[in-house]
């Protein structure tokens, strides 16, 4: 018996208008009516191999095949991926969780420790002003932001990347010691190395401890 000619390019009725994406698949059509969606038709001399979804086969005559034609299925969409859930500093950082973020790669300091000086220092306001003339989101003085290379305070991304970048010089000027750095940020570094520690200053001493407990409670582990 002669081989069965393949039909081209047929689509079925109702697949027309199937949105999103579609793939090949093929209509075997049986001589006795059956007919059998496979992914792949070979012919093999005068035997027709059937490629299975799933990877499997089978090898049917040619002459069981009445006609087997092409055929398109939409693709199974894939599925969704869940939002990972934010960090208790992101949610609280808002708007500006990207920016912290960013300056903390870029300067090797803690997300978490950027924020809560944000919030300790401004409570995230970009326009304010201290009675002393801190400026800016995390309240650098005018010759810290020319220091570290911030050309305007008010910018919320050069004050976030200048505050950052001056947490991490005094990391590395009081060997990693977070307390110290806090207190050089609030009091400057000179006072802290005057004192051989935190300064007994009553405002930096309640804003260290404040920033230490604020950067603890996001962590979710209460500060000593």
């Amino acid at each position: 018996m002669a081989a069965p000619l393949r039909s081209i390019s047929l689509v079925l009725v109702g697949l027309i208008g199937c949105l999103g994406p579609v793939r090949a698949a093929e209509a075997v059509q049986f001589e006795d009516g059956r007919v059998l969606e496979v992914e792949r038709v070979e012919a093999r001399g005068e035997t027709l191999v059937l490629s299975l979804p799933g990877g499997s086969a089978m090898e049917v005559p040619a002459w069981r095949v009445a006609s087997w034609r092409t055929v398109a299925r939409p693709e199974q969409p894939p599925e969704p991926v869940e939002a990972l859930p934010r960090a208790a500093w992101q949610e609280l950082a808002g708007d500006y969780a990207d920016l912290i973020e960013r300056a903390s790669e870029t300067h090797r300091v803690d997300p978490v420790l950027l924020t809560a000086m944000a919030r300790t220092e401004s409570s995230f306001d970009p326009r304010a002003v201290s009675p002393k003339g801190a400026q800016g989101l995390m309240q650098l003085m005018p010759q810290t932001a020319s220091r570290f290379g911030v050309t305007d305070a008010f910018d919320v991304e050069q004050n976030v990347e200048g505050g950052a970048r001056y947490l991490s010089w005094l990391l590395e000027r009081f060997s990693g010691r977070t307390d110290l750095a806090l207190a050089g940020y609030n009091a400057g570094e000179a006072a802290v190395e005057r004192h051989a520690g935190i300064p007994p200053y009553p405002e930096t001493e309640a804003y260290v401890r404040k920033v230490l407990d604020q950067a603890e409670r996001l962590r979710g582990q209460p500060s000593p």
